[in-house]
């Protein structure tokens, strides 16, 4: 998922997390399960945390 500098700066603003960590061109939010690292490509910032949570879930389904 990709999201703009812009859309990205006012996600950061909403989800208000408290732990953030930022080196150039990538930024670490620290949320409650995981952290989700954010890369700058090009224009924009990308994050693999949705793929990633949806590969846990399946994950999760096949060891019940």
């Amino acid at each position: 998922m990709c999201l703009t500098a812009e859309a990205f700066a006012l996600f950061l603003n909403m989800i208000m997390v408290p732990e953030i960590t930022s080196e150039p061109g990538r930024i670490i939010v620290h949320a409650e399960t995981r952290d989700a690292h954010w890369v700058a490509v090009g224009d924009e910032w990308c994050t693999m945390a949705p793929q990633i949570d949806r590969m846990e879930r399946f994950a999760a389904l096949r060891t019940e």
